[in-house]
This record gives structure tokens, sequence and C-alpha cells, in this order.
């Protein structure tokens, strides 16, 4: 009777957890349960395993458990694996280097409170990027980032002691640039033209909404509408065009998606892996947050998640590269009448938090 009562408590529980978040509402509750659906298909399989296995004891029970955990398990296996070895990679490799074509990117979390900025460094030589983007950063870490500016002049800062600030170093000339406040007074963003080696202009974009939790946001509202302010944006730019930060969202839920239905941008995760970066000191509760979507102009020539560097979250390194060619063989979504309606609606909407 005891196992009966917790296997039936365990299913009800996944099962409400995961379909949960398919009601339309910004309250933090709703959104962050989108968050863990992997953490949730493998408990949700250790779960069917122990009911088959103990079917005999279960004897009635067996079909009111097996079958809304066994629909529960299907559609959660069909939001995670288009992220691992099984899915179909959007982002195609290079075959052949181009000189000039290159565009390498570090972005990180430093996490604001973190002070072993000498490890962070390190591991921005050691990648050798292009462009850097930081966001938590304070006044602190804009002064101890500042030796970067020997190898990278061009600069765009906002340090904030909020844990909204943003650094951006590049080596490559950037001819625009502007600090952004798309929804909240004191969540800025990062707009800016570079040229790439070979002269090519490339539009990006670096942001850092704030999440929905309880510390910081109520509900999901301000983060939904800067994301589809800056998904409209780009859907009118023909251009090469890059989004790198913390979006606080993961890659499978509903407003991520439509961010990249409506701007038309690639995730080069896809096919290849989580990249999880979030939390960096808890294992059990790991998931993507920071992201590089790029436009079907780049093809994908290396990725990776880095390792630890005292922040809570792992920092990113992506080296895409530039090729005129690869709009032919990419193809990015486009949303339909429909879904661009909800993205208007979702930029425009009235922020609750």
């Amino acid at each position: 009777m005891i196992l009966k009562a917790v296997l039936c408590f365990l299913t009800l529980f996944t099962v409400i957890t995961t379909f949960l978040p398919f009601i339309r509402n910004d309250y933090w509750i709703f959104r962050v349960l989108e968050y863990l659906r992997l953490q949730k298909l493998i408990v949700g399989v250790a779960i069917l395993l122990t009911i088959l296995a103990t079917r005999t004891i279960l004897d009635d029970w067996f079909w009111w458990l097996i079958v809304p955990l066994g629909v529960c398990v299907i559609y959660l296996c069909t939001q995670v694996l288009p992220y691992t070895f099984l899915g179909t990679t959007e982002m195609h490799r290079v075959k052949k280097i181009i000189s000039g074509a290159g565009l390498k990117i570090f972005t990180a979390n430093v996490l604001q409170d973190n002070r072993d900025y000498e490890r962070m460094l390190q591991q921005i030589r050691a990648e050798d990027p292009d462009i850097i983007f930081l966001v938590e950063t304070d006044k602190k870490w804009e002064e101890a980032t500042q030796v970067l500016e020997k190898d990278y002049p061009q600069t765009l800062k906002k340090p904030l002691d909020n844990t909204y600030g943003l650094l951006f170093y590049s080596r490559l000339e950037v001819t625009k640039s502007k600090i952004n406040f798309l929804v909240e007074a004191d969540v800025p963003s990062i707009e800016l033209t570079l040229l790439l080696a070979n002269g090519i202009p490339v539009k990006i974009f670096g942001l850092h909404p704030k999440p929905p939790v309880p510390y910081e946001a109520m509900h999901s509202t301000a983060k939904d509408k800067e994301l589809m302010k800056i998904a409209l944006a780009i859907e009118n730019n023909t251009g090469p065009c890059v989004v790198i930060g913390d979006l606080n969202d993961v890659a499978w839920s509903r407003i991520t998606k439509l961010f990249r239905k409506v701007s038309g941008l690639l995730d080069p995760r896809l096919g290849r892996g989580f990249y999880s970066t979030f939390s960096a000191k808890n294992k059990l509760v790991r998931f993507p947050l920071d992201y590089i979507f790029c436009s079907a102009h780049f093809l994908l020539q290396s990725m990776k998640k880095l390792p630890y560097n005292c922040s809570d979250h792992f920092a990113m390194f992506i080296h895409l590269q530039y090729e005129e060619l690869s709009l032919n063989i990419q193809h990015k979504q486009s949303p339909n009448k429909e879904e661009k309606q909800q993205a208007i609606e979702e930029a425009t909407q009235e922020t609750n938090n």
C-alpha cells in the first residue's frame, strides 16, 4: 500500500509539473517549471521502470499510473532529444577555413560577487576571442578587466551593482554602438555593428534580462518582452546577426522557440548537446541559460562550454565563420501569422513585475 501511494504521488507530481507550463501565464512558477525538463525526464523514466517492475503488486493501479506517465515521458523526449546527438543539426560545420571571415566569441555570466578575476581572464586569454561579452559586472569587474583594453580597444560598458551590468570588448572595428534599456530602467542591453577582418558588417545584440524567480521578478513579462522586441528588430535585418548573453530561459521554452522563429536565428546546440551553463555549482540542477544564436550567414567551426571559473555559470566560446553561400544550405525558421501576432503581443504587453 505504501508503494502504491508513493508511486501515485510521484506520478501525479511529475505529470502536473510537466504540463503546467502549457498554461500561458507569466507568473514565475509556470515558467520555471519549463527549465527542468531533462531532470523530469530522468525522474519520469525511473518511475516508469519501477511501475513496470512492480506491476503484479500494483494490480488495478497499473494502468492509472503507466498511461499518464508514459504520455509525459514521450512528450519530454520530444522536447529534449533534439538537443542530443539524436537530433538534427541546424547549423552546418565549416568545410574550409576562409581567411578574415571568422568571428570568435567569448560570453560569460561572471557572478557579480565572484572576485576571482584572474581565473576569468585566464580563460579569455586561452580562447583568444575576437569579442568578449560579460554580464553581472560591477565597477570592480570593470576595473579588473581593464587590462583587456590593450588587445581589445573597442569597448561598450555599463557596469552596475544590481547584477545587470554589462561589459563588451572587441579587437574588431566597431562602427556603431549603443546601450539600450528596452524594457526596464535598470536592465541594459547592447546593440552594435562590427566589421569582420574581411570588412563584412555584423550586427551584435547582447542581453541579460531578469529571470522569473521570486527574488528577481515574480513574472516573466519583462524578459519575454525584451526577447520579442529584439526578435522583431532582427526579423527586418537582412545582414549577418548574432545574439549573445544570459537569456535566463531554456532552449525548449515556448518563448525561446518563438524568439528563434521570429528572428530567424539558428541554434548551434541543436543535434550537438545541451551545453548547460547553469548551475555550475550544482550538477543535479543544471540547464542551458547562456546562448549564442546567429543568422544563417554563419557556419560553425567550433563551440564549447568552458571549465568552472568560480562563477555560478559556465562560460561559452564559439567560433563562427561568415560564408555567403551558407544561406543556400541552412534554412531558418519562419513564424506563421499566429506566431507573429503572439510575438507582437509579447513585445507590447504591460510589464507587471
